[in-house]
């Protein structure tokens, strides 16, 4: 598996690089046949990995809890049941905003709730420790909602003392993911309470993240520093320059030659091949994020749709 991800990683960087050519020269038959042929290897490529994880059954967290509520490698009931009704509640809101953007309007969906169901299996030695399953459901390109939600919430817990990425993070989760993750933290800190995560993926990668009941009120007045100023959904006429669909990320280019930049919904991946290096019509979530110390504004871009080119409306008479 280390291997094909190298494989699928190194190809990535090709159809960059070939995306960008063909958008620069729409009518090149060798630019085209190029990234076609690249474009059919990552299939082949991706193909490989679908079969490789189709038996992988779950995805096993295991979660320690430490401070006075757990002491004694026991927990008391209601903070135990305040913190995973959090957790849950952050990890699914995480899986709607990576799948169909960062947008708050509406209830979650029941693919995404029924696709990142918690299931609590056994309990360990620490202050308190437990394993969490969550079972997996593989598309086309060999990947799992419930696996790259997990990625995710990795990254969004590192980002909690990074303030570059915890403002990335915030445009491109949403307001709700971001809220959920201040509730973890406010009850972990009324609480005095610490924890930590451990999660190891298809390819042997290991993830975890730590952090004690003194560090998080620190994380919390970080996170509570980037507060969304705006989010509101544009269509506008562009031409797909590049996207990458190991890193789900794309580069559009809009009418007045402006490259727009920013997070690939998984929703928008299944159609997104046809769409390399041409002029599309595309939907995006545009996010502003206040920086409260600072003052500063940051705009962040989601594609959440792209659909071909409308035509011209006729003149009127």
């Amino acid at each position: 598996m280390r291997g094909l991800s190298r494989r699928l990683s190194e190809l990535d960087e090709a159809l960059k690089s070939a995306q960008h050519i063909r958008a620069m020269h729409p009518d090149s038959f060798s630019a085209e046949l190029s990234l076609s042929s690249l474009s059919h290897l990552q299939q082949r490529l991706e193909q490989e990995r679908l079969e490789l994880v189709k038996y992988r059954t779950r995805e096993r967290l295991t979660i320690s809890l430490s401070g006075h509520s757990y002491a004694d490698h026991s927990a008391g009931v209601g903070e135990l049941g305040v913190f995973l009704i959090r957790l849950q509640k952050l990890y699914s809101s995480i899986a709607q905003a990576i799948t169909t953007g960062p947008s708050r309007r509406g209830p979650l969906s029941h693919d995404i709730i029924n696709s990142t169901a918690m299931r609590f299996a056994d309990v360990f030695a620490s202050s308190f420790g437990m394993e969490i399953f969550i079972r997996p459901r593989f598309d086309v390109f060999g990947e799992s909602i419930a696996a790259s939600t997990l990625q995710t919430l990795f990254a969004l817990l590192r980002a909690t003392n990074q303030e570059g990425e915890i403002s990335r993070l915030s445009g491109e989760l949403g307001q709700r993911a971001v809220g959920h993750l201040r509730h973890v933290l406010d009850d972990l800190s009324r609480s005095h309470a610490g924890f930590s995560l451990e999660w190891t993926d298809m390819a042997g990668s290991k993830f975890s993240w730590s952090a004690d009941n003194e560090t998080i009120p620190a994380l919390q007045r970080n996170v509570a520093r980037y507060r969304t100023k705006r989010s509101i959904e544009i269509s506008i006429p562009a031409v797909l320059l590049g996207a990458s669909l190991l890193r789900d990320r794309f580069e559009l280019m809009d009418a007045q030659r402006d490259i727009i930049e920013g997070k690939l919904a998984r929703d928008v991946k299944f159609k997104l091949r046809e769409y390399f290096g041409r002029q599309c019509t595309a939907t995006l979530e545009k996010v502003e994020i206040d920086e409260t110390v600072t003052g500063e504004t940051r705009t962040f871009f989601t594609l959440v749709g792209i659909e071909p080119l409308a035509p011209p409306s006729p003149p009127s008479t």
